[in-house]
């Protein structure tokens, strides 16, 4: 039995508003034959399939093109789980339509466990496929809890709304020698993330670090998203597959890959491979001094392949102020037609974007957590750790409502 295990496409991402459409369908085709190459018979998408909850038409058409033609290929079963990202009544409007074709999408948190837990057939397997969890899905609201309270009740909810999964999953195969795979879009502790990843925050606080003890040594896999680089929590078969596509400047060195489980249907035992996902538009970034940038430029032309296009994004770190520098770096890329910058930020003076001039903003203030702005705001104010409870909670609500409707 083959297993692909992919996460976090967030098809329609932009770079500094500059649609990627033909990237998403360069890796979607990349896919399909990847599948039908290796004859993969469940392929897994852990979430975060759109970039924000209300996907155009152009995102929608790559979703449902790649769909219709994984109905026609070998594979014989399809389960996606929505993510932050993602509207999870949107992911799950077309299930009926989609289950006669053995794709099966779980976007909202079911009561029932079974809603859940999807039973596959040939090959069988048991697939535990627990979307992103919102807050309003395992936490009673509480006007009296402080910010503690709220993060305690909210893990705790998480942990417990995965085992009554787990334990429905064992009763259902019984006696039966069947492996049983999870699914899930959190943050697991010891998780690796790079800074400027642009990993949207699921919860205010530390609430989205869950232990990895929370899956079950019996599990055969576990298949996560939220996370864009490629990793496993502890255990091999506890992994994030990554974003198959780099989303910011940040990842522009992370090897990208989908994750590919061979089980042997008679011993049961596991083969875990990365497969690594070809670079559709090739990111780089130059960070240093005047003459360090300028020979980063260089390089980056004399490293390009005919027809390559280079998206750039500089960090001038030097002691000088210098004159017209975005006008400069414009005048020099002019005779290397495959590079274009498409930000520059000087440590000293904040981010100076290459488009117009509303665009500055104070330095490093994209790197300020919510949870961080809103803290500075209550001490500022002397805010009351019992009356913070009270605003962290409205904001919690106010985020999952943003996540979570069209």
């Amino acid at each position: 039995m083959k297993i692909l295990h992919t996460s976090d496409w967030h098809i329609g991402r932009r770079m500094k508003e500059r649609e990627r459409f033909d990237e998403f369908r360069k890796f979607f085709n990349w896919l399909e034959d990847l599948i039908n190459r290796e004859k993969i018979d469940v392929l897994l998408a852990a979430g975060d399939i759109f970039d924000n909850t209300t996907p155009s038409v152009q995102a929608q058409n790559i979703y449902y093109s790649f769909l219709s033609s994984l109905a026609k290929s070998e594979c014989r079963h399809c389960v996606i789980i929505s993510g932050n990202h993602d509207s999870a009544a949107f992911i799950d409007a077309p299930s009926e339509l989609l289950n006669i074709s053995n794709i099966h999408v779980v976007g909202q948190a079911s009561q029932d466990p079974d809603g859940e837990i999807i039973i596959l057939h040939e090959p069988d397997l048991i697939v535990c496929a627990v979307p992103y969890l919102r807050d309003r899905d395992v936490r009673a609201s509480n006007l009296n809890d402080n910010f503690h309270e709220i993060e305690s009740a909210l893990k705790n909810g998480i942990k417990s709304h995965y085992r009554e999964i787990f334990s429905r999953a064992l009763e259902i195969r019984g006696g039966l020698n069947v492996p049983i795979i999870a699914m899930g879009h959190l943050f697991a502790q010891k998780g690796s993330v790079r800074l400027g990843e642009g990993i949207r925050p699921l919860y205010v606080g530390t609430a989205a670090e869950i232990e990895s003890k929370i899956f079950p040594e019996y599990l055969a896999y576990t298949a996560l998203g939220h996370l864009h680089s490629p990793q496993f929590i502890e255990r091999e078969n506890i992994r994030y597959s990554g974003s198959p596509i780099a989303m910011t400047f940040a990842e522009a060195l992370t090897r990208k890959s989908v994750t590919l489980i061979d089980i042997d249907d008679k011993t049961g035992k596991i083969n875990i491979n990365e497969i690594p996902v070809p670079v559709f538009q090739k990111l780089a970034r130059a960070i240093g001094d005047d003459g360090k940038i300028f020979a980063e430029l260089e390089n980056l032309a004399a490293q390009s392949k005919p027809g390559e296009s280079v998206w750039i994004e500089i960090t001038y770190t030097g002691n000088d102020l210098i004159e017209n520098f975005r006008e400069k770096l414009d005048e020099f890329i002019q005779k290397f037609p495959e590079l274009e910058i498409f930000t520059v930020y000087d440590e000293r003076a904040g981010i100076l974007s290459l488009e117009s001039a509303p665009d500055v903003i104070t330095q490093g203030l994209e790197n300020i957590t919510p949870l961080e702005m809103l803290n500075k705001c209550f001490d500022e104010n002397n805010v009351a750790e019992e009356q913070r409870g009270i605003f962290i909670r409205l904001y919690n609500e106010i985020l999952q409502e943003l996540d979570g409707e069209f």
